[in-house]
Protein backbone atom coordinates (compact mmCIF):
# COMPACT_ATOMS: atom_id res chain seq x y z
CA UNK A 1 0.00 0.00 0.00
CA UNK A 2 2.75 2.46 0.92
CA UNK A 3 4.44 1.92 -2.47
CA UNK A 4 1.16 2.74 -4.21
CA UNK A 5 0.86 5.96 -2.21
CA UNK A 6 4.47 6.96 -2.92
CA UNK A 7 3.96 6.18 -6.60
CA UNK A 8 0.90 8.39 -6.71
CA UNK A 9 2.83 11.26 -5.20
CA UNK A 10 5.63 10.98 -7.77
CA UNK A 11 3.12 10.90 -10.61
CA UNK A 12 1.19 13.85 -9.23
CA UNK A 13 4.24 16.00 -8.63
CA UNK A 14 5.54 15.27 -12.13
CA UNK A 15 2.28 16.68 -13.44
CA UNK A 16 2.59 20.15 -11.88
CA UNK A 17 0.99 22.62 -14.26
CA UNK A 18 2.00 26.10 -15.15
CA UNK A 19 1.34 28.91 -12.70
CA UNK A 20 -2.31 29.93 -12.48
CA UNK A 21 -3.81 26.85 -14.08
CA UNK A 22 -7.40 26.36 -12.98
CA UNK A 23 -7.60 23.38 -10.66
CA UNK A 24 -11.34 23.43 -10.06
CA UNK A 25 -10.96 24.60 -6.47
CA UNK A 26 -13.51 27.35 -6.98
CA UNK A 27 -16.35 24.94 -6.22
CA UNK A 28 -14.62 23.77 -3.06
CA UNK A 29 -14.15 27.36 -1.96
CA UNK A 30 -17.82 28.13 -2.55
CA UNK A 31 -18.94 25.12 -0.54
CA UNK A 32 -16.58 26.07 2.26
CA UNK A 33 -18.00 29.60 2.23
CA UNK A 34 -21.55 28.29 2.41
CA UNK A 35 -20.68 25.90 5.22
CA UNK A 36 -18.78 28.57 7.11
CA UNK A 37 -20.60 29.62 10.19
CA UNK A 38 -20.10 32.63 12.32
CA UNK A 39 -16.83 31.00 13.31
CA UNK A 40 -15.30 33.63 15.45
CA UNK A 41 -12.17 31.92 14.78
CA UNK A 42 -10.56 34.81 13.52
CA UNK A 43 -10.20 34.48 9.82
CA UNK A 44 -7.74 36.76 8.13
CA UNK A 45 -6.60 36.54 4.54
CA UNK A 46 -3.10 37.47 3.64
CA UNK A 47 -3.08 40.49 1.38
CA UNK A 48 -0.89 41.05 -1.64
CA UNK A 49 1.11 37.90 -1.13
CA UNK A 50 1.45 37.12 -4.81
CA UNK A 51 2.85 33.81 -5.84
CA UNK A 52 6.21 33.97 -4.18
CA UNK A 53 7.24 33.62 -0.62
CA UNK A 54 6.86 36.64 1.56
CA UNK A 55 8.85 37.51 4.63
CA UNK A 56 5.53 38.26 6.34
CA UNK A 57 3.63 34.99 6.83
CA UNK A 58 0.38 34.89 8.80
CA UNK A 59 1.24 34.50 12.45
CA UNK A 60 -1.24 34.04 15.26
CA UNK A 61 -1.45 32.88 18.84
CA UNK A 62 -4.51 31.25 20.40
CA UNK A 63 -4.78 31.44 24.18
CA UNK A 64 -7.38 29.19 25.79
CA UNK A 65 -7.94 29.12 29.55
CA UNK A 66 -10.78 27.64 31.57
CA UNK A 67 -12.06 26.78 35.01
CA UNK A 68 -13.23 23.20 35.45
CA UNK A 69 -15.08 21.48 38.22
CA UNK A 70 -16.61 18.00 38.51
CA UNK A 71 -18.28 15.89 41.17
CA UNK A 72 -16.13 12.77 40.78
CA UNK A 73 -13.85 11.84 43.64
CA UNK A 74 -10.67 11.34 41.59
CA UNK A 75 -11.29 13.61 38.62
CA UNK A 76 -12.88 13.15 35.22
CA UNK A 77 -9.63 11.84 33.70
CA UNK A 78 -9.74 8.90 36.11
CA UNK A 79 -13.35 8.21 35.08
CA UNK A 80 -12.30 8.07 31.42
CA UNK A 81 -9.61 5.52 32.33
CA UNK A 82 -12.19 3.27 33.96
CA UNK A 83 -15.07 3.31 31.43
CA UNK A 84 -15.84 -0.33 30.65
CA UNK A 85 -14.57 -1.38 27.27
CA UNK A 86 -12.63 1.83 26.69
CA UNK A 87 -10.36 2.28 29.70
CA UNK A 88 -6.73 1.27 30.03
CA UNK A 89 -6.18 1.34 26.30
CA UNK A 90 -2.44 1.23 26.77
CA UNK A 91 -0.59 0.55 29.98
CA UNK A 92 1.99 3.23 29.34
CA UNK A 93 -0.59 5.81 28.28
CA UNK A 94 -2.73 7.59 30.83
CA UNK A 95 -5.67 9.80 30.19
CA UNK A 96 -4.93 13.47 30.53
CA UNK A 97 -7.82 15.56 31.72
CA UNK A 98 -8.52 18.93 33.24
CA UNK A 99 -7.63 19.64 36.84
CA UNK A 100 -10.34 20.75 39.19
CA UNK A 101 -9.82 24.50 39.21
CA UNK A 102 -7.97 26.72 36.77
CA UNK A 103 -6.47 25.25 33.57
CA UNK A 104 -4.62 26.51 30.52
CA UNK A 105 -5.03 24.52 27.34
CA UNK A 106 -2.00 24.45 25.11
CA UNK A 107 -1.37 27.73 23.32
CA UNK A 108 -1.48 27.42 19.55
CA UNK A 109 1.27 29.31 17.73
CA UNK A 110 0.44 29.33 14.02
CA UNK A 111 2.53 30.23 10.94
CA UNK A 112 1.24 30.06 7.37
CA UNK A 113 2.30 31.32 3.93
CA UNK A 114 2.43 30.44 0.26
CA UNK A 115 5.90 29.23 -0.69
CA UNK A 116 5.60 29.62 -4.47
CA UNK A 117 3.03 28.92 -7.22
CA UNK A 118 3.01 25.25 -6.34
CA UNK A 119 3.10 24.91 -2.58
CA UNK A 120 1.87 26.47 0.61
CA UNK A 121 2.72 25.47 4.13
CA UNK A 122 1.81 25.99 7.72
CA UNK A 123 3.16 25.02 11.07
CA UNK A 124 1.46 24.93 14.46
CA UNK A 125 3.32 24.64 17.73
CA UNK A 126 1.35 23.51 20.76
CA UNK A 127 2.88 25.23 23.78
CA UNK A 128 2.10 23.83 27.20
CA UNK A 129 3.37 24.51 30.68
CA UNK A 130 5.67 21.49 30.46
CA UNK A 131 7.08 22.38 27.03
CA UNK A 132 6.15 22.56 23.38
CA UNK A 133 5.44 20.05 20.66
CA UNK A 134 4.74 20.20 16.94
CA UNK A 135 1.00 19.85 16.36
CA UNK A 136 1.11 20.40 12.59
CA UNK A 137 3.85 20.93 10.01
CA UNK A 138 2.32 20.72 6.55
CA UNK A 139 3.36 21.17 2.93
CA UNK A 140 0.37 21.28 0.58
CA UNK A 141 0.20 21.50 -3.18
CA UNK A 142 -1.81 24.37 -4.68
CA UNK A 143 -1.69 23.83 -8.44
CA UNK A 144 -2.19 20.17 -9.28
CA UNK A 145 -4.55 19.50 -12.19
CA UNK A 146 -7.88 17.68 -12.25
CA UNK A 147 -8.90 18.61 -8.70
CA UNK A 148 -6.02 16.73 -7.10
CA UNK A 149 -4.20 17.88 -3.99
CA UNK A 150 -1.39 16.35 -1.94
CA UNK A 151 -0.60 17.17 1.66
CA UNK A 152 2.44 15.85 3.53
CA UNK A 153 3.97 16.35 6.95
CA UNK A 154 2.26 16.09 10.32
CA UNK A 155 -1.42 16.92 10.33
CA UNK A 156 -4.90 16.00 11.55
CA UNK A 157 -6.60 13.33 9.49
CA UNK A 158 -9.64 14.55 7.56
CA UNK A 159 -11.75 11.63 8.75
CA UNK A 160 -15.08 12.72 10.19
CA UNK A 161 -16.07 16.27 10.97
CA UNK A 162 -14.45 17.06 14.31
CA UNK A 163 -11.09 15.32 13.91
CA UNK A 164 -9.65 17.89 11.44
CA UNK A 165 -10.72 20.79 13.66
CA UNK A 166 -8.53 22.41 16.25
CA UNK A 167 -9.86 22.57 19.80
CA UNK A 168 -10.46 26.33 19.72
CA UNK A 169 -12.96 25.92 16.85
CA UNK A 170 -15.14 23.31 18.62
CA UNK A 171 -18.68 24.29 19.60
CA UNK A 172 -18.19 22.80 23.08
CA UNK A 173 -15.34 23.03 25.55
CA UNK A 174 -14.46 19.34 25.35
CA UNK A 175 -14.38 16.48 22.86
CA UNK A 176 -17.29 14.10 22.40
CA UNK A 177 -16.65 10.84 24.25
CA UNK A 178 -16.60 8.98 20.94
CA UNK A 179 -13.36 10.74 20.00
CA UNK A 180 -11.87 11.00 23.46
CA UNK A 181 -12.09 7.30 24.26
CA UNK A 182 -11.23 5.80 20.87
CA UNK A 183 -8.68 8.17 19.30
CA UNK A 184 -7.48 9.96 22.42
CA UNK A 185 -7.24 13.56 23.46
CA UNK A 186 -5.46 14.66 20.28
CA UNK A 187 -7.52 12.67 17.79
CA UNK A 188 -5.85 11.11 14.76
CA UNK A 189 -2.88 13.44 14.30
CA UNK A 190 0.30 11.94 12.88
CA UNK A 191 3.08 12.16 10.31
CA UNK A 192 2.02 11.07 6.85
CA UNK A 193 0.72 11.96 3.43
CA UNK A 194 -2.75 12.67 2.08
CA UNK A 195 -4.04 12.62 -1.49
CA UNK A 196 -7.46 14.16 -2.16
CA UNK A 197 -9.56 14.56 -5.29
CA UNK A 198 -12.34 17.06 -5.90
CA UNK A 199 -14.61 15.43 -8.44
CA UNK A 200 -15.66 17.55 -11.45
CA UNK A 201 -19.33 17.23 -10.59
CA UNK A 202 -22.10 19.78 -10.27
CA UNK A 203 -22.14 19.18 -6.54
CA UNK A 204 -19.41 18.95 -3.92
CA UNK A 205 -17.73 15.52 -3.89
CA UNK A 206 -14.32 15.17 -2.27
CA UNK A 207 -12.47 11.87 -1.79
CA UNK A 208 -9.24 11.30 0.06
CA UNK A 209 -6.74 8.66 1.15
CA UNK A 210 -4.12 8.96 3.86
CA UNK A 211 -1.09 7.00 5.04
CA UNK A 212 0.27 7.67 8.53
CA UNK A 213 3.31 6.51 10.42
CA UNK A 214 1.07 5.04 13.15
CA UNK A 215 1.69 6.60 16.58
CA UNK A 216 -1.78 6.99 18.08
CA UNK A 217 -1.49 5.53 21.57
CA UNK A 218 -5.11 4.51 21.95
CA UNK A 219 -5.95 2.92 18.60
CA UNK A 220 -2.69 2.56 16.67
CA UNK A 221 -0.01 2.15 19.30
CA UNK A 222 3.47 0.97 18.31
CA UNK A 223 5.94 -0.42 20.86
CA UNK A 224 8.60 -1.66 18.46
CA UNK A 225 10.43 -4.89 19.17
CA UNK A 226 9.82 -5.00 22.93
CA UNK A 227 9.42 -8.50 24.37
CA UNK A 228 8.75 -10.43 21.22
CA UNK A 229 6.68 -7.82 19.40
CA UNK A 230 7.47 -7.66 15.67
CA UNK A 231 9.14 -4.71 13.99
CA UNK A 232 6.70 -2.86 11.70
CA UNK A 233 8.15 0.00 9.65
CA UNK A 234 5.79 2.80 8.69
CA UNK A 235 3.43 3.70 7.32
CA UNK A 236 1.34 1.53 9.63
CA UNK A 237 -2.06 3.26 9.36
CA UNK A 238 -4.20 3.84 6.26
CA UNK A 239 -7.46 5.76 6.04
CA UNK A 240 -9.95 6.79 3.39
CA UNK A 241 -12.89 9.21 3.39
CA UNK A 242 -15.58 10.65 1.16
CA UNK A 243 -17.43 13.95 1.66
CA UNK A 244 -20.57 14.92 -0.23
CA UNK A 245 -22.60 18.15 -0.22
CA UNK A 246 -25.76 18.40 -2.33
CA UNK A 247 -26.73 21.56 -4.15
CA UNK A 248 -29.53 23.40 -2.39
CA UNK A 249 -31.35 26.18 -4.21
CA UNK A 250 -31.89 28.21 -1.05
CA UNK A 251 -28.55 29.88 -0.21
CA UNK A 252 -29.47 30.01 3.48
CA UNK A 253 -29.09 26.25 3.79
CA UNK A 254 -26.03 24.03 3.46
CA UNK A 255 -25.29 20.47 4.43
CA UNK A 256 -22.56 17.90 4.09
CA UNK A 257 -22.36 14.14 4.59
CA UNK A 258 -19.26 12.01 5.04
CA UNK A 259 -18.11 8.43 5.46
CA UNK A 260 -14.68 7.24 6.55
CA UNK A 261 -12.69 4.14 7.48
CA UNK A 262 -9.19 3.19 8.56
CA UNK A 263 -6.98 0.28 9.56
CA UNK A 264 -3.54 -0.03 11.07
CA UNK A 265 -1.12 -1.91 13.29
CA UNK A 266 -1.71 -1.85 17.03
CA UNK A 267 0.36 -3.18 19.95
CA UNK A 268 -0.34 -3.23 23.68
CA UNK A 269 1.50 -4.07 26.88
CA UNK A 270 -0.21 -4.65 30.23
CA UNK A 271 0.52 -5.14 33.88
CA UNK A 272 -1.79 -8.05 34.64
CA UNK A 273 -0.98 -8.42 38.36
CA UNK A 274 -0.65 -4.65 38.95
CA UNK A 275 2.82 -4.92 40.48
CA UNK A 276 4.13 -2.03 38.44
CA UNK A 277 5.89 -4.19 35.83
CA UNK A 278 4.59 -5.02 32.38
CA UNK A 279 4.01 -8.75 32.07
CA UNK A 280 2.24 -9.45 28.77
CA UNK A 281 2.37 -8.03 25.26
CA UNK A 282 -0.11 -8.20 22.37
CA UNK A 283 0.21 -7.53 18.66
CA UNK A 284 -2.37 -7.11 15.91
CA UNK A 285 -4.40 -4.38 14.30
CA UNK A 286 -7.21 -1.90 14.87
CA UNK A 287 -9.76 -0.77 12.35
CA UNK A 288 -12.62 1.70 12.37
CA UNK A 289 -15.37 3.08 10.20
CA UNK A 290 -17.93 5.81 10.64
CA UNK A 291 -20.14 8.51 9.19
CA UNK A 292 -20.77 12.20 9.84
CA UNK A 293 -23.16 14.95 8.80
CA UNK A 294 -23.64 18.68 9.33
CA UNK A 295 -26.51 21.01 8.45
CA UNK A 296 -26.28 24.79 8.70
CA UNK A 297 -28.92 27.48 8.40
CA UNK A 298 -27.73 31.05 7.91
CA UNK A 299 -30.45 33.45 9.02
CA UNK A 300 -28.51 36.36 7.44
CA UNK A 301 -28.98 38.50 10.52
CA UNK A 302 -25.96 40.19 12.04
CA UNK A 303 -23.45 38.34 14.19
CA UNK A 304 -25.04 34.92 13.88
CA UNK A 305 -28.46 35.72 15.36
CA UNK A 306 -30.94 33.05 14.27
CA UNK A 307 -28.28 30.76 12.80
CA UNK A 308 -28.73 27.02 13.41
CA UNK A 309 -26.25 24.15 13.16
CA UNK A 310 -26.92 20.42 13.56
CA UNK A 311 -24.15 17.90 13.42
CA UNK A 312 -23.49 14.32 14.37
CA UNK A 313 -21.00 11.49 13.95
CA UNK A 314 -20.88 7.73 14.48
CA UNK A 315 -17.73 5.64 14.86
CA UNK A 316 -17.16 1.93 15.44
CA UNK A 317 -13.74 0.47 16.15
CA UNK A 318 -12.47 -3.08 16.44
CA UNK A 319 -9.20 -4.41 17.84
CA UNK A 320 -7.93 -7.89 16.94
CA UNK A 321 -4.81 -8.81 18.91
CA UNK A 322 -2.68 -11.91 19.60
CA UNK A 323 -0.70 -12.52 22.80
CA UNK A 324 2.96 -12.56 21.73
CA UNK A 325 4.58 -12.87 25.14
CA UNK A 326 3.28 -13.52 28.68
CA UNK A 327 5.47 -13.68 31.78
CA UNK A 328 2.68 -14.92 34.08
CA UNK A 329 0.83 -17.46 31.95
CA UNK A 330 2.70 -18.90 28.97
CA UNK A 331 -0.37 -20.92 27.98
CA UNK A 332 -1.99 -17.72 26.73
CA UNK A 333 0.72 -17.07 24.14
CA UNK A 334 -0.85 -17.26 20.70
CA UNK A 335 -4.38 -16.71 22.04
CA UNK A 336 -6.55 -13.95 20.60
CA UNK A 337 -8.17 -10.90 22.15
CA UNK A 338 -10.92 -9.07 20.29
CA UNK A 339 -12.74 -5.89 21.25
CA UNK A 340 -15.51 -3.99 19.49
CA UNK A 341 -16.95 -0.68 20.68
CA UNK A 342 -18.84 2.19 19.12
CA UNK A 343 -20.22 5.62 19.92
CA UNK A 344 -22.02 8.63 18.51
CA UNK A 345 -22.90 12.21 19.34
CA UNK A 346 -25.57 14.65 18.17
CA UNK A 347 -25.34 18.36 18.80
CA UNK A 348 -27.09 21.59 17.85
CA UNK A 349 -26.34 25.28 18.31
CA UNK A 350 -28.62 28.28 17.87
CA UNK A 351 -27.84 32.00 17.64
CA UNK A 352 -30.07 33.29 20.40
CA UNK A 353 -28.91 36.92 20.22
CA UNK A 354 -26.25 38.79 18.30
CA UNK A 355 -22.94 37.10 19.21
CA UNK A 356 -24.70 34.77 21.70
CA UNK A 357 -25.23 31.06 21.06
CA UNK A 358 -26.74 28.20 23.02
CA UNK A 359 -25.94 24.55 22.37
CA UNK A 360 -27.10 21.06 23.32
CA UNK A 361 -25.13 17.82 22.88
CA UNK A 362 -26.20 14.21 23.52
CA UNK A 363 -23.85 11.29 23.20
CA UNK A 364 -23.52 7.58 23.94
CA UNK A 365 -20.61 5.15 23.81
CA UNK A 366 -20.55 1.40 24.07
CA UNK A 367 -23.91 0.61 22.48
CA UNK A 368 -21.89 -2.19 20.92
CA UNK A 369 -19.38 -3.21 23.57
CA UNK A 370 -17.83 -6.67 23.23
CA UNK A 371 -14.66 -7.91 24.89
CA UNK A 372 -13.34 -11.42 24.16
CA UNK A 373 -10.25 -12.12 26.27
CA UNK A 374 -7.36 -14.54 25.53
CA UNK A 375 -8.44 -16.83 28.39
CA UNK A 376 -11.74 -17.52 26.63
CA UNK A 377 -13.93 -15.30 28.77
CA UNK A 378 -16.11 -12.58 27.27
CA UNK A 379 -18.19 -9.68 28.52
CA UNK A 380 -20.53 -7.02 27.13
CA UNK A 381 -20.58 -3.97 29.42
CA UNK A 382 -23.44 -1.52 29.27
CA UNK A 383 -23.26 1.80 27.45
CA UNK A 384 -22.29 5.16 28.95
CA UNK A 385 -23.94 8.46 28.09
CA UNK A 386 -23.55 12.20 28.59
CA UNK A 387 -25.57 15.35 27.99
CA UNK A 388 -24.05 18.83 27.63
CA UNK A 389 -25.48 22.34 27.66
CA UNK A 390 -23.43 25.35 26.68
CA UNK A 391 -23.75 29.06 25.97
CA UNK A 392 -21.05 31.27 24.56
CA UNK A 393 -20.61 34.96 23.88
CA UNK A 394 -18.24 36.09 21.14
CA UNK A 395 -17.48 39.66 22.10
CA UNK A 396 -15.62 40.15 18.81
CA UNK A 397 -14.14 37.89 16.14
CA UNK A 398 -11.12 37.58 18.42
CA UNK A 399 -12.52 36.65 21.82
CA UNK A 400 -15.11 34.32 23.28
CA UNK A 401 -16.47 33.43 26.71
CA UNK A 402 -18.20 30.08 27.17
CA UNK A 403 -20.00 28.27 29.98
CA UNK A 404 -20.80 24.57 29.79
CA UNK A 405 -22.46 21.94 31.97
CA UNK A 406 -22.07 18.17 31.44
CA UNK A 407 -23.99 15.40 33.17
CA UNK A 408 -22.61 11.95 32.43
CA UNK A 409 -23.60 8.41 33.41
CA UNK A 410 -20.51 6.20 33.11
CA UNK A 411 -20.39 2.40 33.22
CA UNK A 412 -17.41 1.50 35.43
CA UNK A 413 -16.80 -2.23 35.95
CA UNK A 414 -20.45 -3.07 36.38
CA UNK A 415 -21.42 0.00 38.40
CA UNK A 416 -22.85 3.29 37.16
CA UNK A 417 -21.39 6.59 38.28
CA UNK A 418 -23.04 9.94 37.66
CA UNK A 419 -20.66 12.87 37.20
CA UNK A 420 -21.47 16.57 36.79
CA UNK A 421 -18.92 18.84 35.13
CA UNK A 422 -18.70 22.62 34.80
CA UNK A 423 -16.60 24.73 32.44
CA UNK A 424 -16.04 28.47 32.27
CA UNK A 425 -13.80 29.15 29.28
CA UNK A 426 -12.09 32.21 27.80
CA UNK A 427 -10.43 32.18 24.37
CA UNK A 428 -8.66 34.96 22.55
CA UNK A 429 -6.76 35.09 19.26
CA UNK A 430 -3.86 37.39 18.52
CA UNK A 431 -2.68 38.03 14.97
CA UNK A 432 -3.73 36.66 11.60
CA UNK A 433 -5.07 33.12 11.68
CA UNK A 434 -5.76 31.04 8.58
CA UNK A 435 -9.40 30.36 7.72
CA UNK A 436 -10.92 27.13 8.95
CA UNK A 437 -12.57 24.77 6.50
CA UNK A 438 -16.08 25.12 7.86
Amino acid sequence: MRFIVLGLIIILLSGLPAMGEDNDKDLESEISRLLSDDEPAIQTTRQGGGYFQSLNPDISLIIDGFYHGDTSREGIAHIFEEVSGFGHECAEGHEHGPDKGFNISHMELYFSANADPYFKGWGIAAIEEEGAEMEEAVIQTTALPHGLQVKAGKFFSDIGRLNPQHAHSWDFSDQPLMYRLTLGQHGLNDKGVQVSWLAPTGFYLLAGAEAFQGNNETMFNYLGTNDGLPNKPGPRVFTGWLKFAPNIDNPNHAMQFGIFAGKGAHQEEHDGNTDGTMDHWLNGYSKFYGADFVYKYDDLRAYGKGDITFQGEYLQRQKDLTVKSHDLNAALIGKHKMEKQDGYYLQATYGLFERWRIGLRWEQIGLSNEINSPDGTSESPDASSRMSLMTDWSLTEFSRIRMQYNRGNYELSGADEWVNEFYIQLQISLGAHGAHKF
